[in-house]
């Protein structure tokens, strides 16, 4: 076995399943390293303190976290200690001073009664012990820690009347020192205004000492530091500042200042120094392109009409197309770098949504001219502004849709290029108006280059797609409308192979093509598709030619020399041998499929019947097709169509009511025998086909005059 035989075999049984992922995965590196190419910062050559040769912007919007979390130091800097207030602190001091004068009373009384009893007087320095003795046994506060001996002796001295007059005084004293706020840092001065308070009193020189002094003991902060309340507070506060942004063209330095610490700080940041970008945004674009890829997939499988072949064919294009115009979005960027301004709307933004178009359909179309603008808005963040940004990638989104509005036929290459010139015109357009909305100078250079650039890329992409569309229909296999005309030329070599192997061949496949087509044109089908598809679908009868009826001359038919079984193997063998011959040829795939399922799952009745004269007991499932059965209503067309041809040509003086009555017998074998159930042709769509067929067979077999011989 030849080695690509061997790489045929192994890649349709097995490897074929494994070739699309692969394939995906490369795509999805090689746009993964072409954007991040594009999108990350232009790398500076600068050194600390030298003077910068140009003038350097941001690329992009960040936030400076480290001058961020200097205005949340300063912040919280700014936020004052929290103190709480307690009121029942003035009071707790109070009741220790009444307390005080209290027990002095108390001492002096205690004393008299002492002396009454025993007629001797009791000392003072006894009065002294005993009072120091009440002030400080089971108490909370030990008040003679605070005032000495020499205070409390001249309180013992007082009578009681100058006592009352003292403690009125003081804790009037108090009580006005304790209304306001007193903290430790004021606590000194809190108590000189109360001691200026006695000085100022009408009390007794001699009591205005012990007064001050305990008044001076009895005044403490009544506002406590409060550590929870005063963190809440600067935390908010830090909250509350403005995190620092280095905005997306913002100057960084201009041409001729030198660079310090801090913008060489800030170059740094922004990875101006090092072209790199950090991890997130590496993740960040990966996960674009994983997003889109999801979409892709998913609004793939969504297409009911495409069998499961044909999805991994369609997102294989919209991949390598998506990849193509990432290699534009790369020379464009190359270009904006050589300082060639407005160079952006050059970029052939219709080629991408013309492209797949015409490979694929209309909706696809839409989808890459999503992807195209949403991919741009990344690519075009470089020195210039949001605002120029997002007008590029608005032109972008705009030009793509007028691709897909204004081109319609794309049969001709003529109409092809008109659509290129159209959408160049609405290209220009688009700028216009886009540069009228960003308030540029309509008499200047950088308003109408733009729109010069704009036409050029609308005519470009047209031209550009013309070229490469034979590229991708080679590659993929992919069938347009360009590649089906080509295939319908008289002297394409297979059908030459045909007419000259096989002209009864050639000649029903002529006819059955006029037949399916009109009868698709009925129900808006891919007529085109059809009458090419009927050109090829038996080509398989080539390799065989004298075995089928319609190249049987002088009567000869070789199957009377075979048994059933072997005319079978060799009349059912067309249908994959005309599939082996095309696609070693390299044709698109629904052609491939034409010549493989027009016959469905059908049964060989002929050779059946004559099997079964010889064994009644033959398997019907041995002599039908191997289909697939009709995957397509154009192809359950080409089934139909295929069998009444034949039936037709070989009966006897066709009459409207014959010919009907084989269409109608027909169409109720292939709807009996289950063979449109693959495909999502309809019963009214049948119904329209089988009054088609009717009307078209008789417009071909119809009565002529007969006219008399000259004589």
């Amino acid at each position: 076995m030849k080695p690509t035989k061997k790489w045929t075999d192994w890649y349709y049984k097995t490897g074929k399943r494994y070739v699309t992922p692969v394939i995906l995965i490369v795509l999805f590196i090689v746009a993964f390293v072409l954007i991040c190419q594009m999108v990350k910062p232009e790398s500076y050559n600068v050194k600390l303190f030298e003077v910068a040769q140009k003038t350097i912007r941001s690329p992009q919007t960040i936030e400076d976290t480290q001058k961020t979390a200097e205005e949340q130091a300063k912040a919280k800097a700014d936020v004052e200690d929290v103190y709480v207030f307690n009121r029942e602190t003035a009071q707790n001091r109070e009741s220790l001073v009444s307390s005080l004068f209290a027990y002095v009373t108390e001492v002096n009384r205690e004393a008299a009664l002492n002396d009454a009893k025993n007629d001797k007087m009791t000392s003072l320095d006894q009065k002294l012990a005993s009072l120091k003795g009440k002030l400080s046994k089971d108490v909370s506060e030990n008040i003679t820690d605070g005032v000495n001996a020499a205070m409390l002796t001249t309180l013992l001295q007082m009578n009681a009347k100058d006592l009352q007059t003292v403690e009125k005084e003081v804790v009037n004293a108090l009580d006005v020192a304790m209304e306001q706020s007193v903290r430790r840092d004021n606590l000194t001065d809190v108590k000189v205004s109360a001691r200026d308070t006695i000085e100022l009193s009408n009390l007794p020189t001699s009591y205005k000492g012990v007064a001050k002094a305990i008044l001076s003991y009895a005044i403490v902060p009544n506002e406590v530091y409060n550590a929870a309340q005063t963190e809440d507070r600067r935390k908010e506060a830090a909250a509350n500042v403005i995190p620092v942004k280095i905005l997306q063209g913002q100057v960084i330095v201009q041409e001729g200042q030198i660079i310090d610490r801090e913008i060489y700080r800030q170059l740094a940041l922004l990875h101006l120094l090092d072209q790199k970008m950090p991890i997130k945004q590496y993740a960040g674009f990966g996960l674009l392109l994983l997003s889109l890829g999801v979409m892709l997939y998913f609004f793939t499988n969504k297409q009911k009409n495409l069998d499961k072949e044909r999805k991994n064919q369609y997102v294989l294009v919209f991949s390598s197309v998506y990849i193509a115009i990432l290699l534009m979005l790369m020379i464009i960027r190359f270009l904006e770098g050589v300082d060639i301004s407005n160079i952006s709307f050059l970029f052939p933004a219709a080629f991408g949504p013309m492209i797949i178009k015409i490979l694929l359909n209309e909706k696809f179309a839409f989808m890459m001219t999503i992807f195209t603008s949403v991919t741009s808005f990344f690519v075009f963040q470089s020195d210039a502004t949001a605002a120029v940004n997002v007008t590029v990638s608005t032109f972008i989104l705009l030009s793509g849709l007028a691709s897909i509005v204004v081109l319609r036929d794309y049969s001709r290459r003529s109409a092809i290029l008109l659509s290129g010139f159209v959408v160049g015109l609405a290209n220009m357009a688009f700028v216009f108006l886009l540069l009228l909305i960003s308030n540029t100078g309509l008499l200047t250079l950088a308003f109408w280059i733009p729109v010069g650039y704009a036409f050029l890329g609308g005519i470009g992409s047209f031209v550009l797609g013309i070229g490469v569309i034979p590229l991708f229909e080679t590659v993929f296999g992919i069938l347009t409308t360009s590649r089906l005309v080509e295939l319908a030329n008289p002297n394409h070599p297979l059908l030459k192979k045909i007419m000259m192997k096989a002209p009864g061949t050639y000649h029903h496949s002529l006819m059955v093509a006029n037949l399916a087509e009109a009868c698709t044109d009925a129900i808006g089908g891919n007529s085109l598709l059809v009458r090419v598809g009927c050109f090829y679908h038996d080509i398989g009868k080539t390799i065989r030619p004298p075995y089928f009826v319609e190249n049987q001359l002088h009567g000869i038919n070789p199957h009377d020399r075979l048994t059933p079984e072997q005319s079978r193997d060799i009349i059912i063998a067309h249908t994959t041998d005309g599939a082996a011959i095309l696609r070693d040829n390299h044709f698109p795939q629904p052609i491939i499929d034409i010549a493989l399922q027009h016959h469905g799952t059908t049964l060989v009745k002929y050779f059946y019947y004559k099997a079964k004269e010889a064994n009644p007991d033959v398997a019907e499932a041995d002599f039908r097709y191997p289909g697939p059965k009709p995957q397509t209503k154009e192809i359950a067309i080409i089934n139909v169509s295929d069998s009444v041809e034949a039936a037709v040509r070989s009966c006897e003086a066709p009459t409207k009511e014959k010919i009907k009555a084989i269409v109608d017998g027909i169409i109720d074998d292939r709807m009996q025998d289950k063979q449109f159930v693959a495909c999502d042709i309809t019963f009214q769509e049948i119904e329209v086909v089988r009054s088609t067929l009717c009307s078209t067979l008789n417009g071909i077999y119809h009565q002529r005059i007969q006219y008399p011989d000259d004589k």
